[in-house]
């Protein structure tokens, strides 16, 4: 019985290496993506998409340009935060600005 114990512990050792080199994947990629979005100046222009980072999957509803953010729900808010493992507290304003902050966009001027 012991003799057939390590293959079942090298194939987990094996899904977890994986699942960490996709998980490692999606957050390079989402660096990538923030440091591109960081250079947009203009509303209109195309953001690069972000990847979850829990399951490396493009984020539903994400918005084409900064000018999509004020016209996002609450709900699909909160649901891009989680996706990118972000803080999801706060009121609406709170969150929509740590959306763009999570995008890579630059801070709104006060």
């Amino acid at each position: 019985m012991d003799a057939a114990a390590p293959e079942p512990v090298a194939d987990l050792a094996k899904t977890d290496a994986a699942k960490a080199m996709e998980k490692l994947e999606a957050r390079t990629k989402a660096v990538v993506a923030r440091a591109a979005n960081s250079h947009i100046s203009d509303p209109d222009e195309r953001l690069h998409l972000l990847l979850s980072l829990k399951n490396g999957k493009p984020i539903d509803k994400f918005p084409a340009t900064p000018a999509g953010i004020p016209k996002l729900g609450l709900t699909q808010i909160d649901a891009m935060l989680n996706a990118l493992d972000a803080d999801r507290t706060g009121n609406e304003e709170v969150k929509r600005e740590r959306l763009r902050l999570q995008m890579g966009l630059k801070a709104k001027p006060v």
